[in-house]
């Protein structure tokens, strides 16, 4: 199954790549992961919100179409390019951000809201991000071909639920909790002995590629303690003839 990522930041691909990928072979599909955006192969793949909009802005619906699901505008040899699915995430802490929700409300109409319930905030960003890939312009199969990824409240929760023997309710950490959750469970990976506060959460590419890579293997994890992940496991699942 060959799948197209967008993503909001280069960590968050390393994220999609191993702990989907992990699920969906478990489940008999193998995931041919491209990075769309972030450009990955970049020095320095640049990332934000902002930039996952601005690109869907920049390939509207006809173009994404003609280019990942038919071959290409030229169709011929790019053929072998071919998409069966583009995946598209956001993390949900981003609707604290209030550039994001003037931004949702002028250039989208969405007015967003700021919920505490993980499924509610999982439910506004995929209507930013419908309307963000004018959703209404397509046929009801290439619709189901864009998977909108909300990530509650970001991608370092999955890998604190991976991290994790039991669950732990990772959708739930926000802020602080969510920095020290994961700033805890990268630096034990690493044997590190981890401290009790950190103030941020560290982006390194390099590490967060080990890490992801490492626990790739615990994705069960994930779905049983992240609903929006077992969610966009079933979709991607459904489009790729597993489950």
């Amino acid at each position: 199954m060959r799948i197209g990522v967008i993503c909001e930041g280069p960590t968050d691909y390393p994220a999609i790549v191993n702990f989907l990928g992990n699920s969906l072979k478990n489940a008999g599909i193998i995931g041919k992961f491209r990075a769309l955006f972030p450009e990955m192969d970049k020095t320095r793949p640049e990332g934000g919100w902002g930039n996952v909009l601005l690109w869907l802005e920049k390939y509207p619906p006809e173009t994404r179409v003609q280019m990942f699901f038919s071959g290409g505008l030229f169709g011929g040899n790019l053929a072998a390019d071919t998409l069966d699915a583009i995946i598209i995430h956001l993390d949900t802490d981003i609707l604290d951000d209030a550039s994001f929700c003037t931004y949702a409300v002028k250039k989208l109409g969405c007015d967003v809201s700021s919920s505490q319930n993980p499924d509610e905030r999982a439910g506004q960003i995929k209507l930013v991000l419908a309307k963000a890939l004018q959703i209404e312009k397509m046929t009801d199969a290439d619709v189901s071909k864009h998977v909108i990824i909300p990530a509650v409240e970001s991608t370092e929760a999955w890998c604190v639920a991976a991290f994790n023997s039991l669950p732990i309710n990772a959708e739930l950490l926000r802020g602080l909790d969510l920095t020290n959750a994961f700033m805890r469970a990268l630096e034990a990976s690493e044997s590190k002995a981890p401290q009790e506060n950190y103030s941020n959460i560290d982006k390194s590419l390099a590490r967060r590629n080990r890490f992801c890579a490492k626990h790739a293997a615990n994705s069960d994890r994930i779905i049983k303690d992240c609903q929006q992940f077992a969610n966009i496991l079933q979709h991607l699942s459904f489009l790729g003839g597993g489950m």
